[in-house]
């Protein structure tokens, strides 16, 4: 009997061992993690982030499209409901709004500054440095 102890628990400590190991190689695999945030630049685009839940299509319109709801989709990040769309934008100061499924037009949550648009609605400001 003292034998099977002995061997179980090497098999414990050695399945302990092997999970562990897992997660490690599971967490290096899996891309860093992305959170809603201002528009930020990075490499000759800006990157805008909103989170959604439930929505099946989110698009970004601005001042930068003309405003055409379907011109710049967002693509949705690794299931979670964040969505996030790259834009490449020219020095300048921009307003823009979420559609979401190609109906609610969406204030953003977060911008540099916000202005209204004299339709009744907010609008936020990214300026591009």
């Amino acid at each position: 009997m003292g034998m099977r102890l002995k061997g179980l628990s090497r098999q414990f400590r050695t399945l302990i061992i092997m999970i562990i190991l897992a997660c490690g190689f599971l967490a290096c695999a899996n891309q860093p993690a992305m959170k809603p945030d201002v528009p930020k630049p990075l490499g000759g685009a800006v990157r805008f982030t909103v989170v959604v839940p439930g929505a099946k299509q989110v698009f970004l319109v601005g001042s930068f499209n003309g405003w055409a709801k379907e011109s710049t989709p967002m693509s949705i990040v690794n299931g979670s409901s964040l969505w996030s769309v790259d834009v490449p934008l020219a020095e300048g100061e921009y307003t823009f709004m979420y559609v979401i499924d190609g109906v609610r037009w969406m204030t953003p949550p977060q911008a540099e500054d916000f202005v209204t648009d004299g339709f009744g609605r907010t609008n936020g400001v990214v300026i591009v440095r």
